[in-house]
């Protein structure tokens, strides 16, 4: 980032314009929107520009641009189409230093505009630093689409019970905790359809009533692309105090958690010498601890949280310790990786239902073999990188045909993803030969014949 977005009070400050045509003019509205003061100079006005400066009160002066016709200004707009113009306005701003936009010259440019989205007093600006001023208005049209009308009152509503909220709660993270609270409850819809008094009363009854208690979210962050978490997942995220997540937990997910949230690092390391139990008890305990505090509390795991990630161990102990939760689902690896390679799990002629295994059996668990090797399914093989080969062998002597359709599918949705397709006599010399690494998910059956080899 080489641009620091900042909000500029710029009511009653002196602003220039050099420049008397179309685009200066959205300029000077945006301008006169924020309640600037504002001056234009340009050699030539259209007749237009002239008659609305002049019925907002703008003084104009129509000549040549001067150095020092800078001096004073809090900002300046170069917007003449002229660049040679544009450049003198630029070093008489560097040279005063005063604050410059050079029109589609960002480089040239010490402040830029941004798309904005106004829900005074809520406003949202988006920048891409110049490089794309129309992927900065569909963006703002996305944000458009998503923000209500009323979120401009609600604001205006919640600025004007601060003080009252501060003074019942004069410690700032009770404060933080009670505004999150107070978000979630039927206030905000009080504000919405003009009911002030009701949503003062509901405002002082929750200021009076302690803030409900800590929760646990259990949250699937999907198969590894960030914008493959349900929303709710987003929302949790947003809003997490503490986020436990694994290691396979990719940063462009965590860049989505609340920023001064903070994230602890729970996953399994290679060589480290600690006991799965051991590891599982400490997170339990972590995650009981930090909800009994009022904490809002995110464990987030790769996938779904209740498909091979020890979900169901955690609930079970956070439900026997009475500390509250739920469950946000992901998409699980499986449908992920099925999704990127092409492959319908199920299809009505070939595979009318689907298995998902995990390629880490339990030493005193036992497949039923011949039931997995059955031909009118699809078998979805988890975590199954080293014991890809002999998961193949234990199939086939199970009775499953060595020309069986495979497919391995490394770090899927993820740059890099690898779709390896081949058989289970052949599948562990090819993904061998292609250097897979984890995380890695097979797909077997007549479905995996679907398969489209490294999509990008």
């Amino acid at each position: 980032m080489t641009t620091l977005p900042l909000a500029l009070k710029l009511a009653n400050q002196p602003c220039l314009v050099v420049g008397g045509g179309e685009v200066a003019w959205r300029k000077i509205q945006t301008l006169l929107g924020s309640g600037a003061r504002v001056v234009v100079v340009a050699t030539f006005v259209s007749e237009e520009v002239r008659e609305q400066c002049s019925a907002a009160g703008i003084r104009v002066h129509e000549r040549p641009f001067r150095d020092d016709d800078v001096a004073g200004a809090l900002l300046v707009v170069a917007a003449t189409g002229d660049p040679a113009v544009n450049a003198g306005v630029q070093r008489a701003c560097e040279e005063h230093r005063v604050l410059v936009n050079c029109v589609d010259d960002a480089e040239h440019s010490t402040a830029q505009f941004p798309a904005i989205v106004n829900r005074g007093p809520v406003t949202i600006g988006i920048s891409t630093q110049g490089t794309s001023p129309t992927l900065a208005r569909r963006l703002r049209e996305q944000i458009e689409a998503l923000l209500p009308d009323s979120l401009g009152p609600l604001a205006t509503y919640l600025g004007g019970r601060r003080g009252q909220v501060k003074e019942a709660l004069p410690e700032s993270h009770a404060r933080q905790k009670f505004w999150d609270h107070a978000l979630d409850s039927e206030l905000v819809d009080l504000v919405a359809t003009g009911q002030i008094d009701r949503a003062d009363e509901r405002l002082s009854e929750m200021l009076t009533a302690p803030v409900k208690a800590g929760i646990v979210s259990l949250v699937g962050a999907g198969p590894g692309d960030p914008d493959l978490m349900t929303l709710k997942a987003l929302h949790r995220l947003q809003r997490a105090d503490v986020v436990y997540h694994d290691k396979l937990v990719g940063a462009g997910v965590l860049d989505r958690c609340r920023r001064d949230s903070r994230r602890v690092d729970v996953g399994r390391r290679s060589g480290d010498g600690v006991d799965v139990a051991t590891r599982q008890a400490s997170i339990n305990s972590r995650l009981a601890a930090d909800a009994r505090q009022g904490m809002r509390v995110v464990r987030l795991k790769g996938g779904d949280p209740l498909v091979f990630g020890r979900g169901g161990e955690e609930i079970a102990w956070l439900a026997e310790q009475g500390v509250p939760f739920e469950v946000v689902p992901g998409i699980t690896a499986g449908l992920g990786c099925a999704a990127i390679a092409g492959i319908p799990l199920t299809h009505r002629d070939w595979a009318q239902s689907v298995r998902f295994v995990t390629g880490q059996v339990h030493r005193d668990t036992h497949p039923d073999w011949p039931e997995l090797a059955k031909p009118d399914q699809t078998l979805v093989v988890y975590m199954g990188l080293r014991a890809l080969r002999r998961l193949c062998e234990r199939l086939m002597g199970a009775g499953a045909a060595a020309t069986m359709s495979a497919v391995a599918i490394s770090r899927a949705t993820l740059p890099g993803q690898r779709v390896v397709p081949g058989t289970i006599g052949d599948l562990g010399d090819r993904v061998q030969e292609a250097a897979l690494e984890g995380p890695l998910t097979t797909i077997i059956g007549r479905v995996a014949s679907f398969a489209r080899m490294d999509r990008p």
